[in-house]
């Protein structure tokens, strides 16, 4: 996973687990590479945090979200190493990890630059996730990231990469800020740098983590309730824009888009049942969200590297 700072890569990451398990600001949050496996059949978490000689400097099971933010502000600690079952259905497939990796635009630490170069060549990867941020397309700090990509990435064998259009309910479609738009507008600016045919998928991840916690029972603050509240009052409204506006293998779209018409179906025929309404919403909203795309072309890829 990569992106400059604030693109919501680290709420990108959390999405995908389920639940708010990595720290997240309006800054700089991520200082060293974390890496966070999918381990079936655990109850909580187990952490570690190593140095830079790659000795263990703590371990714990069950660790906070505060403990983890200690341990990524810690200069001595070089990585960290997560793994437990993550709260999300259908459960992915056993040994999924994901790697998140430092904003490199850090002026103050020129060491997030390095860790997140030594990732790209030293970790086993078989896709990159690159988070843009919607609201702020083509800065120059993103440009400059996404130019060493593409030159990092050329002397490699050839890896898909998902660039994952973040922060999309943010655009104000009254004033033309339409996703197919700004989905053109990435298009334009990638293949200008020389991604020439670049899987897009519009994401909105803060909401559909809030979605994921909801359907899990679990405590949400007031912010985010209000959060989740307006986006659920605006789901029937242009619903399928977002899918429609998704840059992937047509066979992923179809899946995603069946899913979405089974909730659908599923939902007109227990209108009456309040309570399976609004569970309903939830699942259609991270349907619809760009998480189920994106969960939808890590199993496509998974089937295509099992291939002879």
């Amino acid at each position: 996973m990569l992106a400059t700072m604030s693109a919501g890569k680290t709420s990108f990451i959390n999405a995908l687990i389920g639940q708010e398990l990595l720290y997240t600001a309006n800054e700089a949050t991520t200082a060293c590479v974390t890496r966070v496996e999918h381990r079936q059949g655990t109850r909580r978490f187990s952490g570690a945090c190593y140095c830079y000689n790659d000795t263990e400097l703590a371990s714990l099971y069950s660790p906070s979200v505060a403990l983890l933010k200690d341990w990524n502000a810690n200069a001595e600690v070089k990585r960290i190493s997560l793994a437990g079952t993550f709260k999300v259905q259908p459960r992915p497939a056993p040994g999924l990890v994901f790697h998140d990796t430092p904003g490199p635009n850090n002026s103050q630490d020129e060491n997030h630059a390095r860790l997140m170069l030594e990732a790209i060549r030293t970790v086993s990867f078989n896709a990159l996730c690159y988070v843009l941020n919607a609201s702020q397309l083509g800065t120059c700090d993103d440009r400059l990231l996404l130019e060493q990509l593409r030159e990092e990435l050329a002397a490699k064998p050839a890896q898909p990469i998902y660039f994952i259009l973040n922060k999309v309910d943010l655009l104000d479609p009254e004033k033309g800020e339409s996703i197919q738009g700004y989905v053109h507008n990435a298009q334009r600016y990638l293949r200008d740098i020389g991604f020439e045919q670049p899987i897009i998928i519009p994401t909105m991840a803060s909401a559909a983590l809030y979605a994921r916690k909801a359907l899990s029972a679990e405590t949400l603050t007031r912010a985010q309730r209000s959060k989740l509240r307006q986006v659920l009052d605006d789901l029937e409204v242009n619903k399928r824009d977002l899918l429609n506006a998704t840059v992937v293998p047509e066979v992923v779209k179809r899946r995603v888009f069946t899913s979405l018409n089974n909730l659908e179906r599923r939902q007109r025929t227990k209108a009456l049942d309040t309570r399976a309404y609004d569970k309903n919403q939830l699942q259609q909203l991270v349907t619809i969200s760009g998480l189920k795309t994106v969960e939808a072309l890590i199993h496509h890829q998974r089937r295509l590297d099992e291939q002879p």
